[in-house]
């Protein structure tokens, strides 16, 4: 793999400047009031976590709640996206050596990709599934900022039935537990909005049914719930795998460290909902 992924929403869902950028990063760590406000809380036990992947105004606080967590030493990481657009493979890697940001490029882990697509036979390397998408992209200058040259693996989900799942998610377990017997620090991350443009009052309502299951570390459960109840939860899918690996590698807990909305950031009467959840051993 050679050729890199420019990035797809530089300029609209955070600057396109770096000098912006990091300005705009900082405001989500320390000075918003949605934010962890300048509290950094390392997380030993930290698995993985649940993140949303809005425009950094309206999200990025919330995000910054569950990266404030990580530990400098955390070398590779496993980003479970949304595949919004349905483009591509339904469950596609990236064919790019390195993901491009204004903070500079991120190289994604050749390795843990062979490992999957050995494991998983409806996994594909499908470079539209990537190309417009936001989900996983939002997240590396979080990366960039607290990390010291992590890697990453970048996996777009679209519909992918209950039993693929957890055979996807069984499969990030297991290259989880061969990167720490290797002695390399890895996180898994799945990145999903939560209820889509309803009052403000019908968004708590819904993400906390929603949320109830991702806490009680419950991926049928989420599953069955999103369905019956008919929640806009953009990324089920990606925390429906999560899940599944978490429970594969027997976490114990996942802490919900923040749940907000974007009517929160700026006033609107149809709000998206967004949480940050920590899942640890």
């Amino acid at each position: 793999m050679a050729r890199s992924r420019s990035p797809a929403v530089a300029g609209s869902f955070y600057p396109a400047s770096a000098d912006e950028l990091k300005k705009l990063l900082q405001e989500c760590f320390v000075s918003s009031p949605l934010g962890p406000q300048g509290r950094r809380e390392a997380a030993p036990n930290l698995l993985g976590g649940l993140v949303p992947h809005a425009g950094y105004i309206y999200s990025g606080p919330c995000a910054a709640h569950f990266y404030a967590l990580l530990e400098k030493d955390t070398q590779d990481v496993v980003i479970l996206g949304v595949n919004h657009r349905g483009i591509g493979a339904k469950a596609a890697l990236s064919p790019a050596a390195v993901w491009d940001t204004p903070l500079g490029g991120v190289e994604v882990e050749p390795a843990l990709q062979e490992q999957l697509l050995a494991r998983v036979d409806f996994l594909r390397v499908d470079e539209r599934a990537h190309l417009q998408e936001h989900s996983i992209e939002v997240q590396l200058p979080f990366l960039q900022t607290l990390l010291p040259g992590p890697t990453f693996v970048p996996i777009s989900l679209g519909h992918v039935a209950h039993n693929d799942c957890e055979r996807l998610g069984r499969a990030v377990a297991e290259i989880y537990e061969r990167q720490v017997a290797a002695g390399r620090k890895t996180l898994l991350v799945a990145s999903s909005d939560l209820s889509h443009y309803l009052s403000p009052e019908e968004t708590e309502t819904l993400d906390a049914i929603a949320l109830e299951r991702v806490l009680a570390l419950d991926p049928l459960g989420l599953l069955k719930t999103v369905e019956e109840e008919a929640i806009s939860m953009c990324g089920v899918i990606p925390t429906t795998v999560l899940l599944f690996a978490a429970k594969a590698l027997g976490a114990r807990e996942a802490r919900l460290l923040k749940h907000c909305h974007s009517g929160d950031a700026v006033r609107m009467r149809e709000v998206v909902g967004y949480a940050s959840v920590a899942i640890e051993f």
